[in-house]
């Protein structure tokens, strides 16, 4: 049994979800190729409307990386939502990541007929790209 399913349990849970981060580990290829099988599962269940990102964690742990950046933005892509990589250990983009996700649910929220829609895929873009941090 996958440590997700043990954690989600039911379904029932992300029914009424506004948003899911949905993490992968770059140093464990299983938990990308994992990554896919949740997405089809979400979007079957989730609300359709639901504030989605995709990170790739451990991004520190270059020796042992297993997953590309490449590998991650394009699965990414095909599904639609935005992503980043991360580091729990040294703090890279996580804050950026919640923050991310607390605007889009802010925004969404408001819902001001003439304010410029929020996106959160170029929030995202230009935000990794204003961290510095190196593409690895």
């Amino acid at each position: 049994m996958e440590v997700g399913r043990v954690v989600w349990g039911s379904w029932t849970c992300i029914l009424n979800l506004s948003a899911l981060l949905l993490l992968y580990d770059v140093t464990n290829r299983a938990s990308f190729d994992n990554i896919q099988a949740w997405l089809t599962e979400i979007h079957e269940y989730a609300k359709q409307d639901v504030v989605l990102m995709l990170l790739g964690n451990k991004v520190d742990s270059t020796q042992d990386r297993v997953v590309k950046r490449e590998d991650g933005e394009k699965l990414a892509k095909e599904y639609g939502v935005p992503f980043m990589e991360t580091s729990a250990k040294s703090g890279l983009n996580v804050d950026l990541a919640f923050m991310a996700i607390a605007k889009e649910l802010k925004h969404r929220s408001m819902k001001l007929p003439n304010e410029s829609r929020f996106r959160l895929h170029d929030y995202v873009r230009k935000e990794v790209k204003g961290t510095g941090c190196c593409r690895s």
